[in-house]
């Protein structure tokens, strides 16, 4: 009984355990799933500072912002993929910025008071911000302007609820976002600025440094000199070893390290371009609108059905053009024909319907009347309103009057072409005479439109012209996807596609090493999926991506841990360097065993010329007709005068060297001033220090798996 109560007990505990296995393996598995919240949390992540998630939300919202700011800036309404892609990487590097400073500023006891920022805005001391942004220029030089600041601050601090009209309110809320956004940069430049200042206040410079420097800067030396260049030994007769490659790296492994994964990949890219089929096709559609152009009484029909732009009923300076154009209308006669012309990726064909002379542009002043209101009334209302200024009221007063803080009444410069285009007025305004005042319709609203000047005449012509694109059709384009099918079809393979896709004459990119925060391939837009694709697949992936106008098959060849670089990656520099090596020792030991004893006998030995170069001192960054060759800044303070230095390891080769004159300077050492030079230089130092804490707080940049 009691061996059977055993095996019971050890039963239970056996079906207990396996019971809580099961129920574990069940919560896990919840755990994990991709529907979980807190997993799919755990996933979230665009990027961490020492730690500290900023989910992909957050980052996605800045970006919003930033785009928001960036079209108000520019003043359009959408951003094309290269500035999308730059602001994407802005934000990561203004928020790392942030959460490093915040980390910082709190340990240091640093921060911006609400009293620096107004100072910032209102005082003397504008923040560099306010100038750069854009918003607070005079359009007339391009400067920053105060008032234009003023301005907008004043509008910016209103109360919203006093605003009645929906769409003023719609637009200051837009505005107060952008100075939040504003505000934001200017205080994180400021507590960078204090962050480097209080760095480099923990180095000072000491007398003996002052001291130093100045001794360094009062020897000014003129050389004669003969050099034996590199280049003129083959790198083929210089034998290194891979343990001299492996040495050499091993002492420079630290300045091959990487903060994040790299990728390897080879690819190449299809263009995807008209076939002749498609442009004889334009060519066929193009002799048929010819046709028609030669005998229609209304060629604006003939240009609305075939050309890809509209007929505008307007006169145009011959001086305006295109150059094939304005050669056309210089000679051609009154319906005339210029093509059809294949012109790089299009037809183009021109018909002169008319000429005169004219002048090119006038200057209008606009005063928009009421809207919405019965027309009998806005009648009225114009007719009183010209009556006024006929009394002798200035025009751009009364639209002022009518319209306070908009552009109503200022004078703007148009074309024919632009009035004709935009509101359909062109021949009313260019037929009136100067200081005449029209009723006319702009958009369906009744204005108010003078004529405040006229360039002076010059010849003009109307033309009818037929502009139609080669598009590639869908033949063509199934053709080219048929044909890079096949070859992935064929070709497939991570060993055999490089080789298989140079037979078959691609461009191909071999090995091309791609970091994930690069925006896309070559410039090309929309391959930033290729390299979205390469950090998140495996070593022998193969893919074809499609886009707009190209075709892109790619081959992961390499996944690069962050750490370091690897050998295999540097070889050839590091080999290089160890070339350069070998051929100055190889120089210097043969010059030296000729014992020559003049300037002249170097050359002769070498094959050269003797030459000079003036005013080199110590901090002499780049000599004249040299570059950067620091064996002239050395001897210009320890070479003796007249006296042959050499041969020596140069930069650009071996050197031999005479100082033919130096002089010292005799100016007293201004202590004060080289200690602040000195200072600055450190100042300036200081500033790369956030670049160091990106490394020791762990910065993960992670947004290559989102985008």
């Amino acid at each position: 009984m009691a061996v059977l109560q055993t095996l019971r007990t050890k039963a239970a505990g056996l079906l207990i355990g396996i019971l809580g296995l099961a129920l574990l393996a069940f919560i896990l598995s919840d755990l994990f799933s991709s529907g979980n919240a807190w997993y799919n949390k755990f996933k979230d992540k665009a990027f961490s500072v020492d730690g500290e998630v900023v989910p992909t939300k957050k980052y996605a919202d800045r970006i919003e912002e930033w785009e928001t700011f960036e079209k108000l800036r520019r003043n359009v309404t959408s951003l094309d993929e290269p500035i999308q892609a730059q602001i994407r990487e802005s934000v990561y590097q203004q928020m790392v910025k942030e959460m490093m400073l915040a980390d910082q500023a709190e340990k240091l006891g640093l921060s911006v008071s609400q009293e620096e920022m107004d100072d910032m805005a209102y005082g003397t001391n504008i923040s560099p911000v306010l100038y750069s942004v854009g918003f607070f220029t005079d359009p007339q030089t391009g400067q920053f302007d105060k008032n234009a600041l003023t301005q907008f601050l004043t509008q910016v601090k209103q109360d919203i609820s006093s605003v009645q009209d929906v769409q003023v309110q719609s637009q200051l809320i837009e505005l107060k976002k952008v100075w939040a956004f504003i505000e934001n940069m200017m205080k994180y430049q400021r507590l960078e600025e204090k962050y480097n200042a209080l760095l480099a206040k923990t180095i000072l410079v000491n007398n003996s440094e002052v001291k130093q420097s100045f001794e360094d800067t009062k020897n000014v030396a003129d050389f004669a000199y003969v050099v034996q260049r590199y280049n003129t030994i083959p790198d083929s007769t210089i034998q290194v070893s891979e343990s001299e490659v492996k040495a050499l790296y091993e002492t420079r492994k630290n300045n091959y390290k990487l903060d994040t994964d790299l990728r390897k990949i080879s690819y190449f890219i299809r263009d995807v371009i008209p076939s002749e089929e498609d442009y004889d096709a334009v060519a066929k559609e193009m002799d048929a609108a010819k046709n028609k152009l030669l005998t229609t009484n209304n060629p604006a029909l003939v240009v609305n059905e075939y050309s890809s732009s509209q007929f505008i009923d307007a006169f145009v300076a011959v001086s305006a053009l295109p150059q094939d154009a304005k050669k056309f209308a210089e000679t051609a006669s009154i319906n005339e024909i210029y093509g059809p012309i294949r012109d790089d990726q299009s037809y183009v064909m021109y018909k002169l319907l008319d000429k005169t002379i004219a002048p090119d542009s006038i200057k209008l002043q606009v005063l928009p009347l009421p809207q919405n209101l019965d027309a009998t009334i806005t009648n009225q209302i114009a007719d009183s309103l010209l009556n006024v200024i006929k009394a002798g009221k200035d025009f751009a007063t009364v639209a002022q009057e009518r319209a306070p803080g908009s552009n109503a009444g200022e004078a703007v410069w148009v074309n024919e072409m632009m009035l004709a285009n935009t509101f359909g007025i062109g021949k009313q305004c260019f037929a009136a005479n100067k200081g005449d005042i029209l009723k006319l319709s702009l958009n369906g609203n009744l204005s108010l439109v003078r004529i405040d000047d006229k360039t002076k005449p010059v010849a003009k012509v109307k033309i009818a012209s037929i502009y139609m694109p080669v598009l590639v059709s869908d033949k063509t384009q199934n053709t080219i996807d048929n044909e890079l099918n096949q070859f992935l079809t064929e070709s497939g393979k991570p060993d055999k596609i490089e080789a298989d896709a140079q037979n078959k004459g691609y461009n191909l990119i071999s090995d091309a090493m791609i970091y994930p925060s690069e925006p896309n391939l070559q410039q090309t837009p929309g391959s930033r999926q290729v390299i979205h694709w390469a950090f998140n697949e495996k070593v022998g992936s193969i893919k074809k991506f499609d886009l707009s106008d190209k075709r892109i098959i790619a081959v992961i060849k390499q996944d690069i841990p962050s750490g370091y670089m690897p050998e295999s990656e540097v070889s050839a520099t590091l080999k290089a360097e160890l070339i350069k090596d070998k051929k100055a020792a190889k120089m210097i030991e043969d010059l030296k065993s000729k014992n020559l004893t003049s300037l002249d006998a170097y050359a002769q030995q070498i094959g050269t010329r003797v030459d000079s170069v003036h005013f080199v001192t110590f901090d002499s960054n780049n000599i004249s007709g040299i570059g950067f060759e620091p064996v002239f800044n050395v001897y210009s303070k320890v070479g003796q005068q007249n006296k042959l230095d050499g041969p020596l390891k140069g930069e650009n080769g071996v050197y031999v060297l005479d100082a033919i004159n130096k002089t010292v300077d005799t100016k007293e050492m201004n202590a004060a001033e080289i200690k602040s030079k000195l200072s600055q230089t450190t100042t300036y130092m200081m500033m790369q220090s956030l670049s160091a804490l990106t490394e020791k707080m762990k910065v993960e940049d992670n947004r290559v798996k989102f985008w």
